[in-house]
């Protein structure tokens, strides 16, 4: 079902009447009509003051973008989390943040009194054990020292590794990241202690569409005010944090990015952006709304108090066949602008067809005459 709405277009001051069909549902929400094949159409006319212009639009449905912000951030490609092994007070902190550490490299000690004193009691035990073997004379003296040098041996060996869980060293090269305690603090089992980091190469786990990605492949990602090319070292499952992501995309994964940073020009912490998160409104529109801007990118035009706007967007995912989200700085009460019959400049003003024919029996300047028995329409 369809009616014809009227309503005049104001540019510089100059009215301009337009006649727009308006359809109760827009045509792309018919499932049952089969859309012909597209046809190349020439460049539609730019409108000028005194030209008859249709435009449809239609209101727009925000979306927060709250709903699907994630934080991201670099961090080292390579990291480890040093534990306490066992109850104890932090004797001695070696090592500061920033140090650059090599393997089996010492980062602190714990206090080492009770191991150092069972190291000494199983060495003990295990001088007596040969000593007793030596004396033995029959061979059941004999089978007896040589199971008790045999336990004394592995009761030295135990003590040992005590001793050295004390001192508590880095498995791999690179910097010490953060000391997570202090001096004469009591830890117990478990409890961190240090964290290490291998900033030789960067990495980040972003969202990313499934369509195309390829293990290995180039990604640019934006990393703070710069863009960065790095390599797409995995693909896995989408991480949980990425989930609402879901409602926007058909098909979309996480990936594993990872940067080279011999050269030490990018920091564990450094925020990054992804255009897969949008930080705008996100809306609903035609596909025909879509249009090229001028840099490259994608817009779409809305209708603001009256004033045609241009919005510059980012593509979501689409919604059936003709529609799509899109991420731009809308504003509540924009309508956007999904047909046109001339090119409509930004800025260009509009007007409630009221102020057309406010006074009967005359014609605006810049107009055409209107029907008799036209009633102004509440749309523009």
């Amino acid at each position: 079902m369809r009616s014809l709405k009227h309503s005049c277009l104001s540019l510089f001051g100059l009215l301009v009447c337009a006649t727009a069909t308006v359809w109760s549902q827009p045509p792309g929400n018919n499932p049952s009509a089969t859309p012909a094949a597209p046809k190349e159409a020439p460049p539609l006319p730019i409108a000028n003051p005194g030209d008859q212009v249709v435009a449809k639009h239609e209101a727009l449905n925000l979306i927060d973008a709250e709903k699907y912000r994630v934080n991201l951030s670099l961090e080292p490609h390579q990291q480890v989390l040093l534990s306490a092994p066992h109850d104890a007070i932090v004797r001695q902190v070696l090592e500061k943040t920033n140090n650059k550490v090599k393997p089996q490299t010492e980062i602190l000690r714990l206090e080492s009194t009770a191991q150092k004193l069972g190291l000494q009691k199983a060495q003990a035990e295990y001088r007596a054990a040969t000593l007793e073997q030596k004396l033995a004379k029959d061979e059941d003296q004999k089978a007896l020292a040589a199971a008790r040098l045999e336990a004394a041996k592995a009761g030295v060996d135990l003590a040992q590794f005590l001793y050295d869980q004390t001192g508590i060293r880095t498995p791999i090269n690179g910097e010490v990241r953060k000391i997570l305690v202090v001096e004469g603090q009591y830890v117990r089992a478990g409890d961190p202690l240090a964290l290490i980091g291998d900033s030789s190469k960067m990495k980040i786990e972003i969202p990313v569409e499934r369509a195309g990605l390829e293990k290995g492949s180039k990604r640019l990602v934006k990393i703070e005010a710069n863009e960065m090319e790095g390599t797409v070292e995995a693909i896995v499952p989408l991480n949980p944090g990425f989930d609402p992501l879901r409602d926007l995309f058909e098909s979309i994964t996480s990936a594993v990015v990872v940067f080279d940073n011999t050269d030490g020009r990018l920091f564990a912490g450094q925020t990054v952006y992804v255009p897969i998160i949008p930080r705008q409104p996100i809306v609903q529109v035609a596909s025909s709304a879509v249009l090229n801007a001028a840099d490259g990118g994608r817009r779409v035009q809305v209708l603001r108090q009256g004033v045609v706007r241009d919005i510059g967007i980012t593509l979501m995912g689409p919604v059936g066949v003709d529609r799509l989200y899109v991420s731009g700085a809308f504003a509540p009460n924009d309508e956007i602008i999904f047909q046109t019959s001339h090119q409509l400049p930004d800025g260009f003003q509009l007007e409630p067809i009221a102020s057309a024919i406010a006074k009967p029996g005359t014609t605006p300047a810049g107009t055409r005459p209107m029907p008799t028995e036209a009633k102004p329409g509440v749309n523009f």
